[in-house]
């Protein structure tokens, strides 16, 4: 097996990445998945205001990155137009009048994370 195969195999077996697209969700399984009207992509949506080769997201140095592939009409997380955004969980991606929800869920993510939230504290009614 060699380094990119391990690698795919890596990404494979961390579950709990993916989009949120009409209710349904996508696992993000792949180093690259890519997104556009035409249909060699791993992504397909036949919407006239989207490019054929919209955008990409890469996994790439423990994160995932929304690129824009120049197209047309853009690409916009959380409302602001972007050529390159690095994705947290919650993010709102937007091409063209389609809305996708990035979701990371991963284990690895979520250990970092572990205590770096703090619950309220319990304030009594008055």
């Amino acid at each position: 097996m060699d380094e990119k195969e391990v690698f795919e195999n890596q990404l494979i077996s961390q579950p709990g990445v993916f989009l949120i697209v009409n209710r349904q969700m996508i696992s993000l399984t792949k180093p690259k998945t890519t997104i556009g009207r035409e249909l060699g992509n791993d992504l397909v949506f036949h919407e006239e205001f989207l490019s054929r080769q919209h955008a990409e997201i890469i996994y790439e140095d423990g994160k995932y990155v929304l690129y824009d592939k120049h197209s047309t009409s853009g690409t916009f997380v959380n409302g602001k137009k972007i050529e390159r955004c690095t994705l947290n969980s919650g993010d709102l991606i937007a091409f063209a009048n389609i809305n996708i929800m990035f979701v990371n869920n991963n284990a690895q993510i979520a250990v970092k994370a572990h205590g770096t939230t703090k619950s309220l504290r319990n304030v009594p009614n008055s």
